[in-house]
């Protein structure tokens, strides 16, 4: 069921994501997983969108991106480049997902400018902006009880062991309501110093 959002004539309303990317040799194998999981299991359940961890969601009025864009521009400054290692397959009942080994960074990325972004984020009522507390890569979602069921066994016992090196962060967006999602801004991690992004700041 589709959600239903207020609307305010003049101002577009868009669906949000920020989000973690992997380089191209997880992304090969990502892609491989859910090829597998289409042709073996037969459920049209797998996503068939480039993998990604999901950092914040959140649905916003246009008018404010430019506010988001240099908060977030703030945040990935003084981020510094991390490892991120994926290890085995996890189940929420209804999503498939690859696990994630090293969460701590990508909690922090997030849950730790909370309190600066949520007036940013927070803009419509009802519809709170989500931040990330399990990092993830979803496989297959909107799993039925019965179809978990058949194959969580296979996945369960499955290997798997991948890096990749998280260097940005990417804001997409698309129109409430629609499906595709356009980038907005891709963020490079610095490791600035805070006191040299004051500078910058106050230059």
């Amino acid at each position: 069921m589709n959600a239903v959002y207020p609307h305010h004539y003049g101002l577009h309303l868009y669906e949000y994501l920020l989000i973690l990317e992997p380089n191209g040799l997880v992304q090969k194998q990502l892609r491989s997983f859910k090829q597998y999981f289409l042709s073996n299991h037969r459920y049209p359940n797998a996503i068939v969108s480039k993998g990604h961890i999901t950092l914040m969601r959140f649905i916003q009025y246009g008018s404010y991106e430019k506010s988001i864009i240099r908060e977030l521009q703030r945040i990935a400054d003084i981020a510094t480049p991390f490892n991120v290692e994926l290890c085995g397959f996890g189940s929420f009942g209804h999503t498939l997902f690859v696990d994630v080994r090293s969460p701590a960074p990508i909690l922090q990325l997030a849950s730790r400018h909370r309190q600066q972004l949520r007036p940013l984020v927070n803009g419509v009522k009802g519809h709170p902006a989500r931040f990330v507390t399990k990092p993830h890569i979803t496989i297959a979602r909107q799993l039925t009880p019965s179809q978990h069921a058949a194959i969580w066994p296979i996945w369960n016992r499955t290997e798997y062991n991948g890096e990749f090196r998280a260097r940005n962060m990417t804001l997409l967006r698309r129109r409430a309501g629609t499906l595709t999602y356009s980038t907005v801004h891709k963020f490079d991690f610095l490791g600035l110093s805070p006191m040299f992004i004051q500078g910058k700041l106050f230059a």
